[in-house]
């Protein structure tokens, strides 16, 4: 049956982690800054731990529970961790710091992203599926826009928006809704096994996994359940069309 709609993803599928050492640097300095405006000098130590073990909290609600917590969440998380507290209008100061600083220390796109998305585009209505972080739904929109990214998209399902993160079915059938499309003649393309593939085919999607070598991460698993496996975006034409004839042992595509 032929592909109609297509979902994509964000992180590791159309943009990638660059710049996020400085990203997360300058959220560490403006926290610091507003808590020893507070409360005076801060341990390095135990303000370094906080932070870093904020992913593992992350994790915890985004792995377990399928959902993924906000920039005011996390920031209130570290601040139980330190033992210390802030007035509402800080909190909120350090929140909005930590959500835009993607716009001033932006990812780069995948190499080819944009002509795979216009090509995409031009074979059915587009639908994105991201788990956010610290960036929500509503700055990666400006951040897409600004790459010329965004225009090729009807729907844009956020996580921090839904509240339900993938693989929950709620953010695919969303996704679907948003664009007309109906599960058995949908495609969705990700970068994670748990989330993006299993929540894909848990709903009767085709999945297509963007495996490239260049951009590993922590989250990466050697088996797939995907339909096919694509390493570059310049391969996007031939596995679209292969899928399109349920043509399923496309795998590697190289």
């Amino acid at each position: 049956m032929a592909i109609t709609h297509i979902t994509i993803d964000f992180w590791q599928t159309l943009y990638d982690s660059s710049n996020g050492p400085e990203r997360n640097a300058a959220r560490r300095s403006v926290l610091r800054a507003v808590l020893e405006t507070e409360h005076g000098p801060i341990d390095t130590d135990a303000f370094e731990a906080a932070y870093k073990g904020l992913w593992e909290y992350f994790d915890h609600h985004w792995l377990g529970s399928q959902r993924t917590p906000t920039s005011e969440e996390m920031v209130r998380e570290i601040l139980r961790r330190l033992g210390v507290a802030l007035p509402k209008s800080a909190v909120r100061e350090v929140a909005r710091e930590f959500e835009e600083g993607i716009l001033r220390h932006p990812p780069s796109l995948l190499p080819d992203a944009l002509e795979g998305v216009r090509f995409l585009a031009s074979r059915g209505p587009l639908a994105l599926i991201s788990d956010t972080a610290f960036s929500p739904g509503t700055v990666l929109r400006r951040l897409m826009e600004r790459d010329g990214l965004g225009r090729y998209f009807q729907t844009f399902v956020f996580s921090d928006e839904t509240g339900v993160a993938k693989p929950h079915p709620a953010a695919f059938f969303k996704a679907l809704e948003g664009i007309g499309g109906t599960a058995d003649r949908s495609l969705h393309i990700g970068d994670i096994e748990r989330t993006d593939v299993k929540g894909a085919k848990g709903i009767g999607m085709k999945a297509l996994l963007y495996r490239s070598a260049g951009h590993q991460h922590k989250y990466a698993e050697e088996e797939t359940e995907a339909d096919a496996i694509m390493e570059a975006w310049s391969e996007i034409e031939v596995a679209f069309e292969r899928l399109s004839q349920d043509d399923l042992n496309v795998r590697n595509l190289r």
